[in-house]
């Protein structure tokens, strides 16, 4: 945890953020516009978005002393002789502000575009809510805004410290807790009105290594069953649980069996709205491909991926976002695109 005076150095940094005209420069909303920001503080923006070195003073010169002491001693700046560097990402998440580490195979606090599809889910949450793969929080941070309580649960512990400099930065640290495990083994025998997961979904052919963050199994949906056999025990009666995944289909749209067999076994009612389709070949694949941490076998991690996907007669990615709720039939409905030009259509199974 934090001490008083790093929580209140890090609410005065949001504010000289909010102040300079970052917010907008430092969002990951692909909607959002560039606006023009003041020289002095286009330093922050170099710093924290595009990653170089920057000079001691230009720091300085924007940023209060006590305040830029507290960013070194948290580890968000480092100090390299007259220059400073920052192993960190600073993003504006809806309007709050989050800290994570840069995208690589490496990284083990990741922050990503998924998390503003699944977050806009969750925009006025309300009783106690249960944020699963947390990360660095912006999906508990969205809730504790108007929950009663977030309860936040990351398997990285090295999300810890970055979840707790988030929840200070804005504010939020009396409405949130942050536990270390695994999915809803510390949460067992406790109820939510509302549950949230973004969790790994990148489908992944058996021994290709692949960054915790994304990589989802063999169909991309290991995490996402794990959460619907639990959610029985863990959803209140009239709660519901909004996930962010991916699944693999065809052209003719997306292969639902895995979410008909995870409704009838945990008598759920679950909408899987699919909101992209993308082909399994060329950008797609090479985005794949290029998150395997693998050195100078990238052809061989190809060929891999393409007689895994072949295997499952996959030649699509849906991206969804799943809707689940307690219900006395099990039912799975589905939207997406199937290429017709006639936008969505929808299916129902009893």
């Amino acid at each position: 945890m934090l001490t008083d005076e790093q929580r209140d150095a890090l609410v005065r940094w949001k504010d000289l953020l909010e102040e300079s005209g970052l917010e907008r420069a430092l969002t990951r909303d692909p909607e959002a516009k560039a606006p023009e920001i003041p020289e002095q503080f286009q330093v922050l923006v170099r710093l924290f978005d595009e990653n170089p070195e920057v000079e001691s003073r230009e720091l300085e010169a924007c940023i209060p002393g006590d305040v830029l002491t507290t960013l070194e001693a948290l580890g968000l700046l480092k100090r390299v002789a007259d220059k400073f560097e920052s192993p960190y990402r600073l993003a504006n998440h809806m309007g709050l502000w989050l800290v994570s580490e840069k995208v690589s195979p490496q990284a083990k606090c990741y922050y990503g575009n998924d998390s503003f599809e699944l977050s806009r889910m969750l925009i006025g949450a309300e009783g106690d809510v249960l944020d699963l793969c947390s990360g660095v929080g912006p999906q508990a941070l969205i809730c504790a805004r108007t929950a009663k309580h977030v309860t936040a649960v990351e398997i990285e512990p090295l999300a810890t410290r970055l979840f707790w400099i988030n929840a200070a930065m804005n504010g939020l640290t009396d409405k949130v807790e942050f536990l270390t495990g695994d999915l809803l083994a510390p949460v067992a025998g406790r109820k939510f009105d509302l549950i949230s997961c973004n969790p790994p979904f990148m489908p992944v052919p058996a021994g290709v290594p692949y960054p915790v963050f994304a990589g989802g199994g063999n169909d991309g949906l290991d995490i996402v069953r794990r959460l619907m056999a639990g959610l029985p025990e863990a959803l209140a009666s009239d709660g519901r649980c909004e996930v962010v995944g991916a699944v693999l289909g065809d052209a003719a749209g997306p292969d639902l069996a895995a979410f008909k067999k995870m409704a009838a076994e945990s008598s759920l009612a679950v909408i899987v709205d699919c909101r992209t389709r993308e082909e399994l070949q060329g950008k797609t694949l090479k985005q794949l491909v290029g998150m395997a941490m693998v050195e100078g076998k990238e052809e061989e991690v190809d060929r891999a991926f393409r007689n895994h996907f072949a295997s499952l007669n996959a030649t699509h990615l849906y991206c969804f976002l799943l809707h689940a709720v307690r219900a006395p039939s099990p039912m799975v409905c589905s939207s997406f695109w199937d290429g017709s030009g006639m936008g969505f259509r929808m299916e129902t199974f009893p």
